[in-house]
């Protein structure tokens, strides 16, 4: 879904707040409809999927969602289609050092910064960042 308008990097925890019912919130569904409709293009890190898959397996095992519906939620995160990328790991680990975060956060961290864009998030540490 490549657009040609303004492109934002996503994080595991805002693609999350879009595919958990117990986590909507109308502000990243603005950011998907926007995406789906071509507006805006959403980036993230080779890491993401395994990220949201990996959350999406904890919410079946805390009993919040239902395999069955997990794996409907697979299908439409992967259906959606975000552009990947890899990121240079000594300069990511840097970034977790100097703002101690997790590798998986500073990738994201990282990506924002080399694309000069914004970073969406619901992680409060990553968003004081920005």
């Amino acid at each position: 879904m490549a657009a040609s308008g303004k492109k934002y990097i996503v994080d595991a925890s805002f693609v999350l707040s879009f595919l958990l019912p117990d986590e909507k919130h109308e502000d990243v569904d603005q950011f998907f409809n926007q995406y789906k409709g071509g507006i805006i293009d959403l980036w993230s890190t080779a890491l993401l999927p395994f990220e949201v898959v990996n959350g999406l397996k904890l919410a079946v095992d805390r009993k919040r969602i239902s395999t069955k519906y997990a794996k409907e939620r697979m299908r439409e995160f992967f259906d959606y289609g975000i552009t990947l990328y890899s990121v240079n790991l000594f300069e990511v680990f840097d970034l977790s050092q100097k703002h101690e975060l997790t590798i998986y956060d500073a990738g994201y961290y990282f990506l924002a910064k080399q694309e000069k864009t914004h970073l969406l998030t619901k992680d409060e540490k990553l968003d004081k960042l920005k």
